[in-house]
């Protein structure tokens, strides 16, 4: 009786032949003996050989494929990753083995574990893993006698087991006839293929094999023809198609074909990628020249390729439509195809079906010259003219969109905490704002004044639950909120000598951070330290803000100071400075009044302040460079009669080597001087603008810079062109928002960022698409006024003169420039516009700074 230890050596010597000739002897009961064996035999080699050869692998399928008798369980084995070879050698041995030991059994048992087994193979599936499998399909499938497995694995398995067919030898293949209709239907086949299109040498490939079977008879054009049209309809990338759009090219369709699939290539027109849009519209061309193509379908057809966005397509299909207009008598029809492109933003696409228009204006009717009238109100003015000349008076434009945004509204300040449990609960809610981080530290100070245990039990508990470190007696934890070294100077825990002792020392004037990080940062490290020193001591912030920009209201101010002085405590200096320079622009002079009578120096100092109108704006300069690593330097001056800790907050640091603290959230440094947003823009452009700066946060901080006051300048100016160029959609959009913002409050430097984002650009310091694309966006909420005085700004910049190359974007640059002078009705005299415009080439760039210097020379 043959047992395991008949088969157990040519299996561990992968010996197929050997292996064959035992197994084709096995009785019924052998079988079904070595088939219960085979499992705990495998599980026992791999342990023993840490996984298994090729050699070994192929024979334990064989084994498996001779003894298990269930089509399930076979098929289970035959696809087991730990059995499975390796490559793709096509596997001959294996394929013959199994062929042998599977012989004898039924056609309908070969067949099932075929379909099973070609189941599990995956489009997908990286193919030196899944052909194994597929030749064993195939095997058992041809052995069989049965039609082919359908599964789209096994169809792609088919094609990559002959990535090089030879054309006899494919006309020979039992699987052909049924599966070369599933090549068009089954997922993964132009991918696989599509490299042949590039392909060169020996003429190898399926497209060659199946086009020379096709002319040779074997294969039905119709099927394969109509394959490829049916395929193509069903959409999809271009790389997945592509081979299908080179097979119908290869078959040559004749022209009863071409007739036969006319409603096919309309169909494809509208949506199809570039290259099937490109071969449907030679088609429907072909047809049309075989007079093919009726009224309807030519209608479908020129507003299918009308409506693509490539310009290649659409010249192609102006120039097919007006040289056929007259030779097919549908002049009427071609001209209500081509007022399509009257409103495209491509000014050369709508001047060429202006021209087509007026060209074959004769041969319309009552109708279609109404249609053309009401398209031409879209059109520029010397355009609309020449419209209303050959089709009758043209409308009055749409009415001019808005000049300007909306009227400002500022966001409101948020509600103070007015008790402990609020204050717990806004500990775990709080977003990190520098609005939602004043509102606490205001809070807790308050609180912890007025309700001290209360508060420290309700903050104990959150803590405990959600930050647990700050229970611990370990130096204070600093971080640029300050709500952390706050909280953790509050809990009873922590209110030991040498946490204390740590708290003084950081809370000393410009202490805390390190020496060579920027000032303003640093200042805000100093005054958080201060803040968790004085916690108890004190019953208010000074620099508590008022507004959500971050102002202090002057009689918020006096009122506080006059609590202190009650109670007689003393304010820390730090929140001293910083509460006068949140002092707004505007004092109230009845404020100015009552600070007089304050007796403390800290009163004084206030009262001062507020009767010389706050702080002087600085002298803020900002000078475009370039510089490795750096496109911007900048400067603040300051009058001698300053504070010197103002003065050392103000004239900032050397940024060349402190690029990395942009990292922070920089809207701190905006609420820390809401009234001279300058200077806080002439202090983070370093930072934000170098050649390795990161981007991701500038247009929040410019936002912020747009809800602050005082006058905007260059530094503004360069932050707010970076952040409207900047990479990320969203931070382009909160730029557009900031520039609404600065817009409709009469705050946008607008002069300023048209000249900085033209320097930047002939620095290639600036992407020009995606700031005229972000200037389109603003001009579209209302801001055309503006948005054209920063676009006649850039212009002189950008304009590349005789024999340079212009940056890319210009071109959308100058038609949102037509765009909003029109609206904003500007008329100017730009002399390197008119030297553009006037170039004889008929380039894009030419013909939109014509446009614009027509817009900006014709009277109204």
């Amino acid at each position: 009786m043959i047992g395991w230890d008949d088969v157990s050596g040519p299996i561990e010597e992968g010996d197929l032949d050997r292996l064959t000739s035992v197994l084709v002897e096995l009785s019924a009961a052998e079988r079904r003996g070595l088939a219960k064996e085979l499992p705990g035999r495998v599980a026992t080699m791999i342990v023993a050989r840490r996984g298994l050869p090729p050699g070994m692998r192929e024979a334990l399928l064989v084994a498996g494929a001779a003894t298990i008798g269930g089509a399930a369980a076979a098929a289970a084995w035959l696809c087991r990753l730990d059995l499975r070879p390796w490559g793709d050698t096509g596997y001959p041995g294996l394929r013959a083995a199994l062929r042998a030991v599977t012989a004898q059994r039924p056609p309908a048992w070969r067949a099932d574990v075929a379909r099973r087994v070609a189941g599990k193979l995956r489009p997908a599936e990286d193919r030196e893993r899944g052909m194994p499998l597929w030749h064993m399909a195939a095997t058992l499938a041809q052995e069989s006698g049965a039609a082919p497995p359908a599964a789209d694995g096994f169809v792609l398995g088919w094609v990559l087991a002959d990535p090089s067919p030879d054309p006899a030898t494919l006309a020979e293949d039992a699987f052909l006839d049924a599966l070369v209709p599933r090549l068009f239907t089954a997922d993964g086949i132009g991918a696989a293929l599509a490299h042949e299109v590039n392909r060169t040498g020996d003429g190898r490939t399926w497209l060659a094999a199946l086009a020379a079977l096709a002319a040779a008879g074997r294969l039905d054009r119709a099927v394969l023809l109509d394959g490829c049209a049916d395929r193509l309809l069903r959409g999809g990338g271009p790389h997945g198609l592509r081979w299908f759009a080179r097979l119908y090219e290869d078959l040559e369709p004749t022209d009863d074909e071409v007739r036969a699939r006319l409603r096919d290539h309309v169909r494809l027109l509208p949506s199809a990628p570039a290259a099937v849009a490109a071969l449907a519209l030679r088609h429907v061309r072909r047809a049309d020249e075989l007079g093919a193509l009726d009224e309807r379908l030519f209608r479908e057809a020129a507003a299918g390729a009308l409506s693509r966005p490539e310009k290649k397509l659409v010249r192609a299909a102006l120039g097919w439509l007006d040289r056929t207009a007259r030779s097919r008598e549908r002049a009427d029809a071609t001209v209500r195809a081509v007022t399509a492109l009257f409103a495209s933003s491509a000014i050369d696409l709508s001047e060429r079906a202006v021209r087509i228009a007026l060209r074959h204006a004769g041969g319309t009717s009552r109708r279609t010259r109404a249609e053309v009238r009401a398209a031409a109100t879209a059109l520029a003015a010397d355009q609309r003219a020449a419209i209303a000349a050959a089709f009758g008076p043209v409308a009055a434009p749409a009415p001019a969109a808005p000049e300007w945004p909306p009227p400002y509204r500022p966001r409101p300040a948020p509600p103070p905490i007015e008790s402990p449990a609020a204050l717990a609960g806004a500990f775990l809610e709080r977003d990190g704002t520098p609005a939602d981080t004043e509102r606490f530290l205001a809070a807790l100070v308050e609180l912890a004044h007025r309700e001290p245990d209360a508060t420290a039990e309700a903050l104990g508990r959150v803590a405990a639950a959600t930050a647990p470190w700050l229970h611990a007696n370990i130096r204070p934890h600093h971080d640029i909120t300050g709500v952390n070294p706050a909280v953790q100077s509050l809990l009873r825990e922590n209110r030991r000598l040498r946490h204390r002792l740590a708290l003084r020392r950081s809370a000393r004037p410009w202490a805390a951070g390190l020496p060579e990080e920027p000032p303003i940062p640093r200042f805000l490290r100093w005054r958080n330290a201060e803040i968790a020193f004085l916690l108890g001591k004190v019953p208010v912030l000074l620099a508590a803000p008022t507004s959500a920009a971050g102002h202090v209201d002057p009689a918020a101010l006096v009122g506080r100071l006059e609590r202190y002085e009650e109670l007689g405590a003393k304010p820390g200096r730090a929140d001293l400075v910083q509460a006068l320079l949140r002092v707004p622009r505007e004092i109230n002079p009845a404020a100015v009044d009552r600070a007089s009578r304050l007796p403390s120096k800290a009163g004084r100092t206030v009262a001062s302040w507020l009767a010389r109108g706050g702080l002087p704006d600085p002298g803020v300069e900002c000078e475009i460079v370039d510089e490795p690593g750096q496109a911007v330097r900048t400067s603040v001056r300051l009058g001698d009669d300053v504070p010197s800790d103002i003065v050392r907050l103000c004239t900032g640091a050397d940024p060349l080597s402190q690029a990395a603290y942009f990292h922070e959230d920089a809207t701190r440094w905006v609420a820390t001087l809401p009234s001279h947003r300058e200077v806080v823009a002439a202090h983070i452009v370093p930072y934000a603008t170098g050649t390795f700066s990161p981007t991701w946060g500038r247009a929040a901080f410019v936002l912020a810079l747009a809800e602050a006051d005082g006058p905007p300048g260059t530094a503004t100016a360069v932050l707010l062109a970076h952040a409207l160029a900047d990479p990320d959609t969203d931070e382009r959009a909160t730029a557009v928002n900031a520039f609404l913002t600065f817009s409709a409050r009469g705050h946008l430097p607008a002069d300023a960022l048209g000249d900085t984002a033209g320097r930047l650009t002939a620095l290639r310091r600036l992407a020009l698409g995606r700031f005229a694309a972000s200037l389109n966006n603003a001009a579209n909420a209302g801001a055309n006024a503006d948005v054209w005085t920063v676009i006649a700004a850039a212009l002189p910049h950008v304009l590349p003169g005789p024999g340079d190359s212009p940056p890319f974007g210009l071109h959308d640059l100058l038609a949102a420039g037509t765009r909003t002078a029109e609206a904003s009705r500007a008329r100017a005299a730009i002399p390197a516009l008119a030297a553009v415009a006037a170039r004889r080439r008929t380039s894009r760039l030419v013909l939109e700074a014509g446009r614009l210097h027509r817009v900006l020379t014709t009277a109204t």
